[in-house]
């Protein structure tokens, strides 16, 4: 009964994570498409670099909880106290790291490199920070209940989405979009915080500030290991804003933003399957590598497929989702075609292969080391061929991600990768069964 109710949960789990991915692919594709014929290549770039300041900042803030308070909570089978004492040692600890947040808002706002520097950085970084603080998130994800969080970020994506349409219809207009992109995930935390506030007992506010300075410390593998997507994603349009203007940052942005909403569909399934392979691990590692086999078996089936479509279809692709203006970022989303396959596979091998086995160290490593060549790679090839030289970069990085992983634990975990790989084999046979298990079951009922 408890394998039954643990499944049950796991598939509820998710199926709310697919809405929430789902809701937010829909409403981009309404939103990236109107911000991108409203403001033009030049503006898009600085809503880009606005959002690139957001994601450091969340990065900061995150601290790689979503990681290590998740595995945590997952690990922790249910014991409310202890629960209890992570919650509120984590929440301290991003009270702490809010005061450093901060000082580095008003230091990139001192560089005074756009317009209205207020309401381009600073009112969007504050909210964005005051929202990180409230999101609860990796609470959520460790019990696996993510149903009444999806609700309310789904809520709060679309009020972005209609105060877009309604507020912002041209470039003088561009503050007011990079205010939005922070202060819907805002109200979505908030409200948040106040349903897991409802239904967890959370006890009597403690801030043991000695403790969430070890967790910080303690966490910092994690927060290294989250560094290097947050520095793939946002770290081109801090850099070429710098070397190569706002035209190269609003080309690259657009084409690498259809990859990442495209990507996020099977971001549900690997959200889901974190937790319940970080508490399989302590008690089976066999059954621990074969779900996570499975994974990277669908995460490799999906990524060839997007791969193939953003490589036969760049060009349609990019002037329908864009615009006519942005058919130059065609050439760049081809470039990036292949990353959807390999974005998945290293990120797979990374957070659910290594860090669950305990490796986070050796993830952070690996991490350090390919961001320090992305950056380089960024400004040379930025510098010298635009946008299309910050996508030669990140898919250079990629290649190198997924190649240290995989060398690690060919040479570390050779049983459990044996395992992983068997699943993989296996994989097209057994999604097969539980398709036909799942049809059979529809016609019955």
């Amino acid at each position: 009964m408890a394998d039954r109710s643990t499944t049950r949960r796991l598939f509820k789990n998710i199926a709310s994570i697919t809405v929430f991915q789902a809701s937010g692919y829909i409403l981009a594709m309404l939103n990236v498409p109107y911000l991108t014929r409203v403001l033009g290549v030049a503006d898009y770039g600085v809503l880009a670099f606005t959002m690139s300041v957001n994601a450091y900042l969340w990065l900061v803030m995150d601290w790689g909880f979503s990681l290590g308070a998740t595995r945590d909570i997952a690990q922790a089978q249910g014991d409310e106290n202890k629960i209890r004492e992570i919650f509120w040692r984590t929440m301290t600890a991003k009270a702490i790291l809010s005061v450093v947040a901060l000082v580095a808002l008003v230091g990139v706002a001192a560089l005074d490199k756009v317009p209205d520097v207020f309401y381009i950085i600073f009112l969007p970084g504050a909210l964005n920070i005051l929202s990180a603080i409230l999101t609860v998130d990796w609470l959520v994800q460790g019990l696996q209940r993510m149903g009444l969080f999806t609700l309310y970020s789904i809520g709060g994506r679309a009020f972005v989405v209609a105060m877009t349409f309604i507020l912002v219809h041209g470039p003088q207009d561009t503050w007011i979009a990079c205010c939005l992109q922070t202060f819907g995930s805002l109200v979505a935390s908030s409200a948040s915080f106040m349903i897991v506030r409802r239904y967890f007992k959370m006890g009597r506010p403690v801030f043991p500030f000695r403790l969430a300075a070890r967790q910080i410390w303690d966490y910092r593998h994690y927060f290294l290991s989250q560094s290097s997507w947050i520095a793939y994603s946002t770290a081109a349009p801090l850099l070429l804003t710098i070397v190569s203007g706002s035209v190269a940052v609003g080309l690259f942005a657009g084409a690498e933003r259809i990859t990442r909403v495209a990507m996020s569909m099977i971001y549900p399934l690997s959200t889901a399957i974190y937790p319940h392979v970080n508490a399989l691990v302590s008690e089976s590692r066999e059954a621990a590598a074969n779900v996570a086999g499975l994974l990277l078996a669908a995460q490799v089936l999906f990524g060839l497929a997007l791969s193939a479509f953003f490589l036969l279809a760049a060009r349609p692709i990019a002037v329908l989702v864009l615009g006519s203006r942005f058919s130059a970022a065609a050439e760049v989303l081809r470039c990036l075609a292949v990353l959807p396959l390999l974005t998945g596979v290293g990120s797979t091998l990374s957070r659910q292969f290594m860090i669950p086995l305990g490796y986070r160290q050796a993830v952070s490593r690996i991490t350090l080391t390919c961001t320090a060549i992305y950056l380089v790679l960024l400004f040379l090839l930025g510098r010298e061929v635009g946008a299309l030289g910050a996508a030669i970069a990140l898919i250079t990085t990629e290649v190198l991600v997924t190649l240290g992983c995989v060398a690690f634990l060919v040479r570390r975990e050779r049983e459990f990768t044996t395992n992983a790989c068997l699943a993989v084999l296996s994989a097209p046979t057994r999604f097969m069964q539980l398709y036909t298990g799942w049809r059979g079951r529809l016609r019955s009922s």
